[in-house]
């Protein structure tokens, strides 16, 4: 069976020439198919090549955000290091001030997390984040924020710390648990019989008892002294000043650093002393006070507790 053909015809309206040429079906249909597949294929590369192309805009695209970004990371690099400090230094001024509070008595608890809306926007960041100082208004606020909690903290320890310190400097308690054989108050002289002014306390103890000191203090004078007997004096800082008089034994010399309750000397009856027992002094800016004001928990004792006759020695 013969193959059936397509003949094409080609003519011109100036000549009167007439071309033909004949191809088969199947030949025409694989030109058709083969055309087809081509512009398929050609559609496909340009699809493949459009994406390759867009992806690489947006690859250069990256890469400059990229490079803008380490650019601002470098230059802020020195301002997060300085934020970072200024925490670090807020986070030991707190534990110190949680320490201070906590050797002074004091309950403070922790800062609680805290939120909610603001009225108003403490600071304004530029739209372009990546232009030069453009997160500058938000690091000046965070560090002036630092700043101020930092000053408030400080100042907070530093008045805790002097109050710790001026409740450790302040005579406390007795120096000797005992009872009291004179009082501060005038009084006969059992040497000369005349009415003196007594400066002090005396307690009287059993030979040898341990003598404390009532305050942290320095020792500014150990030694004999007339009248006195064996005498210890300590400077607590804040005008106070204490002696303990007619030691048997000084366990203490001057320059030394002592503690509330640290053992100074030992009873006896050196000096102007009719038995064993510990002559006690208060001075405040060099005038003598009453012993018994600063022997009691009460920031005023009851006539009660000044009219005893007894003390007690917290320190044993």
């Amino acid at each position: 069976m013969r193959s059936k053909k397509t003949v094409v015809i080609f003519g011109s309206e100036s000549t009167d020439s007439v071309k033909s040429f004949s191809i088969s079906q199947n030949s025409l249909r694989l030109a058709l198919t083969g055309a087809f597949v081509f512009i398929a294929l050609s559609m496909i590369v340009f699809a493949v090549l459009f994406d390759f192309a867009v992806d690489r805009v947006h690859f250069l695209q990256w890469k400059d955000e990229n490079k803008r970004l380490t650019k601002q990371i470098k230059l802020y690099e020195p301002v997060i290091a300085a934020l970072e400090h200024k925490s670090a230094v807020l986070d030991s001024t707190q534990n110190r001030l949680m320490g201070t509070a906590s050797l002074a008595g004091l309950q403070i608890s922790d800062p609680q997390p805290e939120g909610g809306a603001e009225s108003s926007q403490p600071y304004q960041i530029a739209e372009d984040i990546y232009q030069t100082n453009a997160l500058n208004p938000m690091t000046d606020f965070l560090g002036k924020e630092l700043d101020s909690r930092i000053k408030s903290i400080t100042g907070l320890a530093n008045f805790i710390e002097e109050q710790e310190y001026l409740f450790q400097s302040t005579p406390s308690g007795s120096p000797v648990e005992g009872w009291i054989s004179s009082k501060f108050d005038f009084r006969l002289s059992p040497f000369t019989g005349r009415i003196v002014f007594h400066e002090g306390l005396d307690i009287a103890a059993s030979f040898g008892s341990p003598v404390r000191a009532s305050a942290k203090g320095i020792v500014i004078f150990s030694g004999y002294k007339p009248g006195y007997g064996n005498l210890v004096t300590i400077d607590h800082g804040y005008g106070f000043v204490t002696r303990y008089g007619h030691n048997s034994r000084l366990t203490v010399k001057e320059g030394d650093f002592v503690q509330r309750g640290e053992r100074i000397a030992l009873v006896g009856s050196t000096g102007h002393s009719t038995g064993p027992h510990v002559h006690y002094e208060v001075l405040i800016n060099g005038i003598p006070v009453n012993p018994l004001n600063f022997m009691f928990n009460t920031s005023k004792p009851t006539q009660k507790e000044i009219n005893t006759k007894y003390v007690k020695n917290e320190y044993n």
